[in-house]
């Protein structure tokens, strides 16, 4: 009888424990495999390129420079004999803008990219070189892009020396951006400046 009781006491504190943890089990929360996370939102894409194409240009310059003296001018039909196809290579032919630079394409596969930044109208780009911000082209009211290049041939004499020196700008404030303290007293230019118009591709007749 003894024997008894001990077993029942034992079968009944077994039994508390179980139902003990049965419950310890239950209060614990449930914690899902996996978030739920809301879908993003769709973000307008940034990378969309705009295109401005080579639509026409005017002379707006062609002269003779005694160093920064200017000596006289020429008639337009003198410009292909003193630069040939010059102007043609290398004015852009395309302008592509893409976030914060621009990239030009020219006949010839030649192209050209640079870093950008706008102030209004006015568009300037990063040269490498100078370490500097430059003032590149102008958009007009009719979101037409007006650049400004410059062509250049020029006779260098000296005691010893007779150096000729060809070059080409983007968008020069004067002749005095090629002359140095060596060349001045003795330099002669022709120097031809051209505004080219370009328009946005989807706009282009």
């Amino acid at each position: 009888m003894k024997i008894s009781l001990v077993h029942t006491r034992n079968i009944l504190l077994l039994f508390l424990g179980f139902l003990t943890f049965q419950s310890c089990t239950k209060s614990a929360p449930e914690i899902p495999d996996r978030e739920q996370k809301p879908e993003p939102e769709k973000v307008p894409d940034a990378t969309k390129a705009s295109n401005y194409v080579y639509s026409s240009e005017r002379q707006l310059e062609f002269s003779l420079y005694q160093n920064d003296a200017l000596k006289s001018s020429f008639g337009q039909n003198e410009q292909e004999k003193n630069f040939k196809n010059r102007p043609r290579y290398f004015r852009p032919q395309t302008i592509i803008f893409k976030e914060d630079s621009l990239f030009i394409s020219k006949l010839g596969g030649y192209t050209e990219s640079y870093k950008i930044k706008w102030e209004k109208e006015k568009l300037f780009i990063y040269g490498d070189q100078a370490r500097d911000w430059k003032h590149f082209a102008s958009k007009n009211d009719k979101d037409e892009l007006l650049l400004n290049i410059v062509l250049y041939n020029s006779q260098i004499k000296s005691e010893n020396s007779n150096a000729l020196r060809t070059g080409q700008l983007y968008n020069p404030l004067s002749i005095n951006e090629i002359l140095s303290e060596k060349s001045r007293a003795n330099m002669t230019t022709i120097w031809l400046k051209i505004e080219t118009i370009y328009v946005a591709e989807n706009k282009k007749p």
